[in-house]
This record gives structure tokens, sequence and C-alpha cells, in this order.
């Protein structure tokens, strides 16, 4: 069996949620970062997350910061894959309080059936890079692209990388699935 590491990525600023840790906000009266822990801890051989905060979390998993500073999302991913264990990583945002183990399943499956260096998710018009599978073989990658210490969107990476998509359908259960908190009125939005 393919060992898999979970790296949670927990370092956003939040400028939107006024600063706020989404790590730490609740859904259902448990913290963001506990769900997505609770939900893949079984499938993994590792958890680790990746934040700049100097707090802890209510998880059992080492916290690691960026090694490229500044540079968004992408040097999350960055630093999940070479703080990792594993040759491959599932990465998963923290924002995504209804994160599917059955999604991940799928990408892997995908993965093991082909050569990708990343798998994500695709609905519609919508990619979701921050709930994909990502070889270690990117590092060096992304190093170059990250090179000159600017914020560069996923997507550059995933264009120059063997890319292979799970096409899901753009309904309401796959919106779901992918939902996540970055304004107070989506935090609302699950009070309703």
């Amino acid at each position: 069996m393919q060992k898999v590491s979970l790296a949670i990525l927990a370092g956003g600023k939040s400028s939107r949620l006024g600063g706020i840790d989404k790590a730490l906000i609740t859904v259902d009266g448990i913290p963001l970062i506990s769900r997505i822990y609770n939900t893949f801890r079984a499938e993994v051989s590792e958890v680790i997350v990746i934040s700049n905060s100097n707090r802890t979390y209510p998880v059992d998993a080492p916290i690691f910061p960026d090694k490229i500073l500044n540079c968004g999302p992408l040097g999350g991913i960055h630093s999940a894959l070479t703080n990792a264990a594993s040759s491959l990583v599932l990465i998963v945002s923290v924002d995504m309080p209804f994160a599917s183990k059955d999604i991940f399943q799928q990408l892997l499956n995908i993965y093991q059936q082909s050569n990708a260096e990343v798998v994500v998710p695709k609905h519609g018009d919508f990619l979701e890079p921050l709930f994909g599978l990502y070889s270690k073989t990117l590092v060096s990658r992304i190093n170059s692209i990250l090179s000159d210490k600017q914020g560069h969107p996923i997507t550059e990476l995933l264009s120059q990388s063997n890319t292979q998509y799970l096409e899901l359908p753009d309904d309401f259960q796959t919106r779901m699935w992918f939902y996540n908190i970055n304004t107070p009125d989506d935090l609302k939005a699950l009070e309703l």
C-alpha cells in the first residue's frame, strides 16, 4: 500500500476573517484542524501541520513553518513536501470542514494508475489544488517557481507538471466537500 503523508495547510493570513486563526474556528463544536485530522488520520502514515504561527493546535502532529516565506499556498505546499516523510503528500487546506476521505481514495486510485506528479479534483470550471495529492519529486520545480520569492498561483505548478484530474460533477455535494471558510459570511452560511 502506498504510504501517504497528510499535510494540513494552516498558515494563511486570514485577512478576510480579521486575522482569526482558521484552524481554531469551530464547526459543530470541533476546531477545523481537528475535523481534518480526525477525518484522515487512519488513512495516512503521518500527519504534519504547515503553519507560520507560534500556536499549538489540538492535534498530535508536528508543526513546520514555510521554508520560503510570504509565497502563499505554493510556499505551504513546498514546506509540506520538504518536511513530509512519505514520497506522496495529501495537501488539505485547514479551512475545508467537509473534506472527504472518499475523494482522497479516488485521488489515490488515479495516482496509482498513472505517472502523475499531482492529482487534484476538478468540478465544472473549478480546480481544487488545496485538496490534492502531490509527489515529493515536485520540490525542485517549486523551488524554481518560487526563486523570485514572490507568490505564484498553484496553477503555475500544475501546468508545469504531470497533473491528472479527478473529474467530479459540479453539484451541491461536490461544492460542500470543497467548501472553504474565507469570510465571516462563509462561516455564517454554515449556521443556517
